[in-house]
């Protein structure tokens, strides 16, 4: 574990580095909610309630989302065809650690810093637009959530990196990825902007588990407890079967590695 959190400690550093990096990620994220926050109320006009959510409800949500989108965001595909393609993942193969829980201890650092990055703007732009968080028993659900859809995340990237054993080009696979999960996952848009038949399917896949569960947990935090444990059983399902759909391509795609280079 002592290793693992030597990696994680690392990639913080390194991420500290790109300041320009930090202040772009702060920027764009700013416009974005803003942008967001006018065009929804365009959407609303004066209606009070669409799709069973408020005006407050809605744009909370969005905004939520753009931050808990850069969040989650891992590159964790990108950066093991990367030491594929230039033979490192040799050397990771066959020192004493896990080559998974290796890559997410280096994304969970280079989270680490994007969180110090948004986090705080996100907050004071709430503030600024007068967004309020109502109370319930969802706000103290949503950090487990968050980290539970942060690892299911990372595991979809993780099964795509493996793809880099099989082939060198993964861009067209990771874009597909990415258009899915940002669809089917209400990481655009509130899955109850969906049509009712499409929402009961949605709810059956995965991908809810990555955005709409923890964003609904601040959006809508005063249910009661049962909705809120029985949201964390389902990702919690969730994380197990992909963890386990990891190792399973794990197994069948390092038989077939070659490594020229390194």
């Amino acid at each position: 574990m002592r290793g693992y959190l030597a990696y994680l400690r690392g990639a913080m550093m390194v991420g500290v580095v790109y300041r320009a990096g930090f202040l772009f990620i702060v920027i764009g994220n700013v416009l974005y909610m803003i942008i967001a926050y006018f065009l929804w109320r365009s959407i609303y006009g004066t209606n009070a309630v669409l799709h069973g959510l408020t005006f407050d409800q809605a744009i909370l949500y969005v905004a939520l989302g753009s931050t808990v989108f850069l969040l989650l965001k891992t590159y964790a595909d990108y950066g093991m065809a990367g030491d594929i393609r230039s033979g490192a993942i040799a050397i990771f193969l066959t020192k004493p650690v896990d080559y998974q829980f290796y890559t997410l201890a280096v994304n969970l650092g280079f989270t680490s810093t994007t969180m110090i990055s948004v986090t705080i703007p996100t907050v004071l732009l709430m503030i600024l637009l007068r967004i309020s968080i109502p109370l319930g028993w969802g706000l103290l659900f949503f950090p487990l959530s968050l980290a539970l859809a942060f690892v299911i995340n990372f595991n979809f990237d993780y099964i795509i990196g493996l793809m880099s054993f099989y082939t060198e080009a993964i861009w067209g696979m990771s874009t597909t990825k990415e258009i899915i999960i940002a669809v089917l996952s209400g990481a655009l848009l509130p899955l109850q902007f969906f049509p009712e038949a499409v929402q009961r399917v949605l709810m059956w896949l995965p991908f809810q588990a990555i955005y709409f569960t923890p964003l609904m947990m601040v959006t809508r935090p005063d249910q009661e407890l049962a909705v809120f444990l029985r949201m964390i059983a389902v990702q919690a399902f969730w994380l197990g079967a992909t963890y386990a759909l990891t190792r399973l391509v794990y197994t069948r795609a390092v038989k077939v590695l070659r490594v020229a280079g390194g």
